[in-house]
């Protein structure tokens, strides 16, 4: 399975859009571990992130599509309302 390279800087840089917001500690927890199947894991990864309206899911979404990216990949993201789609247009 294609692991994927971590790009800390251009990653960095995509995070400092986020500012001047931070991460919750279970926001950095949960990127922490998409960033461990994206890298390190042998096999794809096959993870559900959930939670309640507006604590982050899709910022952490956003940075696993940009390490997507980054390695070359084809990245889709799909949302559930316009709403949220226009944020992100």
């Amino acid at each position: 399975r294609y692991q994927y390279d971590i790009h800390q800087h251009a990653l960095q840089q995509f995070e400092r859009t986020f500012l001047p917001h931070t991460m919750t500690t279970d926001q950095a927890q949960c990127l922490a571990e998409v960033l461990q199947d994206l890298c390190h894991a042998d096999l794809p990864m096959d993870r559900i992130i959930c939670g309640d309206v507006g604590f982050g899911k899709t910022e952490i979404a956003l940075r696993a599509a940009v390490l997507a990216a980054l390695n070359g990949r084809q990245v889709a993201l799909l949302t559930p309302t316009t709403v949220l789609a226009a944020q992100h247009f």
